[in-house]
């Protein structure tokens, strides 16, 4: 039984001041707690709305302009979380020092020039290629893990790639592709290089 959610239940007929004055006996963390709960559970019901029992891969391979300007049903279909405060907390949480939210992020990589120096962490790298798939550390998959069924399933055009690649916008196709360049880059490089990059990294 979670009380203090049930109390901000109660209060959502309030305005907002009144219903802010009401929880001022929280601290502030726990009402942030309760209110991200309550969005979340509120963007996964406008979802569900919007999906009517329909499968998503099918929906983006009969008819993808319907996730045109849908960023609810685009996140769902890539595995990304629409609770933007959730992805940047875990953007933050792989890339460390650098503070980024998921679309800087996706910005930065598809500007990103081969011919400038620029240290990211891989995982920052195997993030974009994966969409920004929102791994909250209780997965029970890793980054590497959704990294490896994304390559597989694109060796293979299963039709869940398919379906991924009908919808993403042109700067998530072109950060992924400077991610997939960087990521082959970075393969042919020793631990010790690898250790040096992110070392770099940590000092800019």
């Amino acid at each position: 039984m979670d009380s203090n959610l049930e109390l901000y239940n109660s209060l959502l007929g309030l305005d907002p001041v009144e219903r802010h004055e009401r929880l001022l006996h929280l601290p502030r963390s726990e009402r942030f707690r309760i209110v991200s709960i309550v969005q979340r559970e509120k963007l996964n019901q406008r979802l569900q709305e919007e999906l009517a029992g329909r499968d998503l891969v099918e929906m983006a391979l009969s008819n993808p302009s319907e996730f045109h300007d849908n960023i609810l049903l685009q996140n769902a279909l890539l595995g990304r979380t629409s609770y933007t405060p959730d992805e940047t907390k875990m953007v933050k949480r792989i890339i460390g020092a650098h503070t980024y939210n998921g679309e800087g992020l996706f910005e930065a990589i598809a500007n990103f020039d081969q011919t400038y120096y620029f240290a990211i962490p891989i995982d920052a790298w195997k993030l974009v290629y994966c969409d920004l798939y929102y791994i909250d550390g209780d997965n029970s998959c890793s980054l590497q893990d959704i990294y490896e069924s994304r390559l597989w399933e694109e060796e293979l055009q299963t039709p869940a790639a398919r379906a991924r690649e009908n919808i993403r916008r042109d700067v998530i196709k072109l950060a992924r592709r400077n991610a997939k360049w960087m990521l082959s880059e970075l393969d042919r490089l020793s631990d010790e290089e690898k250790a040096q990059l992110l070392e770099d990294f940590g000092k800019t």
